[in-house]
């Protein structure tokens, strides 16, 4: 009997821009960003970025057997993610770095229930343990030009 072979591709997206767009009303309410991330970094793109990529991967050859890390071309801090939802919203907005628990509670205290509050603290957690750091040029190299940087993504949602 014949044995099959099998051509995979996976694609493994960082985190998305665009998952930030929350907290552009809520920080331009408090002028505060709060998370428990210590100092961790993000190598995040938008979402039409790994689309793009994706349909790159789908439409032409030499993909086979490959695993892509797909990130944007920089990571930040959540220090820097407040300057940037504070120049989007055009008011200026600090980062506040929390013990894990005082996170979970002040989520909890905005309204979250206590598992939605644990599960965004563990994101915060992982981020920093170095989960999302990873800046790889597969991204950027499959579409063919540089990633969408963080503050164009929350300058067009803030428009």
């Amino acid at each position: 009997m014949p044995r099959e072979t099998y051509r995979l591709t996976f694609l493994r997206n960082n985190w998305y821009n665009e998952n930030y767009l929350p907290q552009l009303a809520s920080a331009a309410e408090s002028g505060v960003l709060m998370g428990s991330t210590h100092g961790g970094t993000v190598a995040s793109a938008s979402r039409a970025n790994f689309a793009a990529a994706a349909a790159v991967v789908l439409t032409t050859p030499g993909h086979d057997n490959v695993v892509y890390e797909l990130s944007g071309d920089t990571a930040y801090d959540y220090t820097a993610l407040a300057a940037a939802i504070g120049a989007a919203i055009g008011k200026p907005v600090t980062y506040t770095d929390l013990t894990t628990e005082a996170h979970v509670a002040a989520l909890k205290q905005v309204g979250l229930d206590q598992a939605t509050a644990e599960f965004v603290a563990q994101i915060d957690a992982g981020i920093a343990a170095g989960a999302l750091s990873e800046v790889s040029p597969d991204l950027a190299r499959l579409i063919g030009r540089p990633t969408t940087p963080l503050i164009d993504t929350l300058r067009a949602a803030a428009a």
